[in-house]
């Protein structure tokens, strides 16, 4: 038994320093990165074999006080020296590794080698060390050894195929780049990022948030759809029917209209919407549309959809669905059966009202019964969340009364200035009051009901009554006077902004120009 002390001793020794080390060192290296710049990517590669060569000689010193161990110690201190110069190696590879990282963190530049690799290669390295440091310090004839660990390997390969298959399999994808780290994949019935990858897997988390393994053989064996590279950007499909009575021109500017007004839609290359086949119900096109995110592309397309039915509903564009013949005679007979000059009567008498309770209704000489006769000329219009009313800049020949919802409004210029526009308001009037382009570009921030006038509907406006266009030349002063004191308050002036008449009498002019009085 005393022949087997001096070997107990060293190796709970050994155990010692390094138990102490690791523990020391594990959460140190949890709250590091390899390619952190600095101190703190030094020490995610320093700090265990730092310990280890401080802490071996402090507990050999320690023992020496207890005469016994001292003495077993003192007779083998070669084995102590030997862990001592082995670990003063791989305290000197792992900060040749760790200044190769520094020096690439340093040229912001991604690390080349893969995670896989570097591992292998560190522990090929960290073996030979050990060979060389029994060799020399301790005079062992590694041959023997060599040749054992030969022949050990090639059993546990064939009895470990396909561990070893995915490590292989590891090693190439990461050393052809395949995927790599933050890559969106698809594989395998898989879609989502990539994680992490190691000798055996590579663990994907989907969008749902579920982490999958997949082990690597199958990855390489298997075809990859690699989402963002080597760039991200992706085509979309959408196919939407519409029916025959609706001119292809005007379907398809609605097509890509409401595709452009998709903020994570790219404008180049363009949407572009193409008639793919005729049906027995409709016309069936395809909307084609890019974007650089296509894994969230159920939400895109989602928010494309969403745009396209209320594209639909304002131009009156049918979106047609497959019948049968005893449906279609069934949903014939009641269309037929239905009163529809009562239903366009509750619609007028709807419109009449919103338009009495707005602006127009208070600052216009108007009774309910003016509103009911200018109701039939007036359209409802459904606008969705992130369309476009109106851009500044463009050419108007309508304005809107806003019934319900809210509106984002911005004024470019040297200062942008925004504001907001709540139910009730009068909007864009100012381009057939003054005959100028629009004045601010209007974002549907809540989903909005409109009732638009078009030029026609204008003139019947004006004619109601003698004194509408005297009330609206004063609103189309005061929304000039309104408009350039946000402006002066942008830019922090206060001179006190004055009604233009010199202006009220042009605009008075222009609107009994358009009834055919002078």
């Amino acid at each position: 038994m005393s022949s087997y002390l001096p070997v107990i001793i060293e190796v709970l020794v050994l155990l010692a320093v390094l138990g102490l080390a690791a523990a020391i060192a594990t959460p140190i290296r949890r709250r590091t990165q390899p390619d952190q710049k600095g101190l703190r990517g030094l020490a995610h590669y320093l700090t265990l074999p730092t310990l280890v060569v401080v802490l071996t000689p402090l507990l050999s010193l320690a023992l020496r006080t207890w005469p016994s161990a001292g003495l077993y110690i003192g007779e083998h201190m070669n084995h102590l020296r030997a862990w001592e110069v082995f670990w003063a190696g791989v305290l000197v590879l792992a900060f040749i590794e760790a200044m190769a990282h520094q020096i690439v963190a340093y040229r912001n530049r991604e690390w080349p080698v893969p995670d896989l690799l570097e591992d292998i290669l560190r522990a090929l390295l960290v073996l030979a060390l050990a060979f060389v440091v029994l060799k020399l310090e301790l005079g062992w004839d590694i041959g023997p050894l060599l040749a054992s660990t030969a022949l050990l390997t090639a059993v546990l390969g064939f009895a470990l195929q396909g561990v070893l298959g995915n490590l292989l399999a590891g090693m190439s994808l990461h050393l052809t780049r395949t995927v790599k780290q933050g890559d969106w994949i698809a594989v395998a019935g898989v879609e989502g990022r990539i994680k992490r990858t190691n000798w055996r897997e590579t663990r994907i988390r989907t969008v749902d948030g579920h982490e999958m393994v997949v082990p690597n053989s199958q990855v390489s064996s298997s075809v990859v759809h690699n989402i963002n590279h080597p760039n991200p950007t992706r085509r979309h499909r959408i196919n939407i029917g519409a029916s025959y009575s609706d001119a292809p021109d005007e379907v398809i500017a609605a097509l890509e209209e409401a595709a452009r007004e998709v903020e994570e839609v790219l404008d180049r290359p363009a949407p572009e919407a193409i008639v793919t086949t005729f049906e027995d119900y409709g016309i069936n096109y395809q909307l084609r549309f890019w974007s650089k995110q296509f894994h969230r592309r159920l939400w895109i397309e989602g928010q494309v959809n969403r745009r396209v039915w209320y594209k639909f509903k304002r131009r009156g564009i049918e979106i047609p669905f497959p019948m049968s013949d005893k449906l279609l005679n069934d949903f014939m007979t009641v269309v037929y059966n239905q009163r529809k000059l009562e239903i366009d009567d509750v619609a007028v008498a709807a419109i009449a009202r919103d338009l009495a309770t707005s602006q127009l209704g208070e600052m216009l000489p108007l009774e309910m019964a003016d509103f009911a006769r200018l109701a039939p000329r007036v359209a409802r219009e459904p606008f969705t969340r992130g369309e476009v009313l109106m851009r500044q800049g463009d050419a108007g020949d309508s304005f809107h009364v806003l019934v319900s919802g809210k509106l984002q409004g911005t004024v470019g210029g040297d200062d942008d200035i925004t504001f907001e526009v709540g139910p009730g308001a009068v909007i864009g009037e100012m381009s057939l009051l003054n005959d100028e382009p629009r004045g601010a570009t209007l974002v549907v921030a809540e989903s909005a009901d409109v009732l638009t006038f078009d030029r026609a509907a204008f003139v019947a406006l004006l004619e109601l009554n003698p004194e509408v266009p005297e009330r609206l030349a004063d609103l189309c002063a005061e929304r000039l006077a309104q408009n350039r004191a946000r402006q002066d308050k942008a830019r922090q002036t206060r001179e006190q902004i004055t009604v233009d008449h010199g202006e009220r009498t042009s605009v008075l002019q222009r609107l009994l120009g358009l009834m055919g009085r002078r």
